[in-house]
């Protein structure tokens, strides 16, 4: 598998990803109209802060994480999607995303997560002073669904708890401090 950036002309592939998903997982679909409207947001900076997981065969590819032969790059299977978003007491990086129901459980969704907290703790270095000087902390958070019970599991291995915040029907709030 490897994890590569968003890019122009990914959104039909979100909306199969995530109606897929949502059928299993008994939330709300999306539309393509819905991406369309969600991945403009200039704030969300779509090409860095989109993730998309492929099935690639790691045997035909030897050139690491992010590079693929001509040809060789698989299907994608999974995709998260991080938000910064700024409450009156902290900063949340909010990551939300699916993985097909066919491919959970093989580390889909656990490579992805851990991409975004990653990338998530790069990006709250370049304002983690200002944070500090405000008193205000600095959160990870990812909705994960109720209806899928390695959620629960992947939110651990991340070291993350559950919150009691309300969220998006059929989905749990999950949070750690950077």
């Amino acid at each position: 598998m490897r994890i590569r950036n968003y890019r122009q002309g990914d959104i039909p592939t979100l909306v199969l990803i995530q109606q897929f998903a949502a059928q299993t997982d008994h939330v709300d679909l999306m539309s393509e109209t819905d991406f369309e409207e969600w991945l403009a947001q200039p704030e969300l900076e779509a090409g860095t802060n989109i993730f998309l997981i492929t099935d690639d065969d790691d045997d035909l590819n030897s050139l690491g994480q992010g590079d693929v032969l001509d040809g060789l790059e698989g299907e994608a299977v999974g995709y998260t999607v991080l938000q910064l978003r700024r409450s009156q007491h902290a900063y949340h990086f909010l990551c939300e995303g699916a993985v097909l129901p066919q491919h959970r459980r093989r580390g889909a969704g656990q490579a992805l997560l851990i991409c975004a907290l990653n990338h998530a703790r790069i990006r709250a270095s370049e304002f983690e002073f200002e944070a500090q000087q405000q008193g205000f902390p600095i959160y990870f958070e990812a909705l994960l669904p109720v209806n899928d019970p390695a959620s629960e599991s992947l939110a651990t291995q991340c070291e993350m708890q559950p919150t009691d915040k309300p969220v998006l029907k059929g989905m749990r709030l999950y949070r750690v401090e950077l």
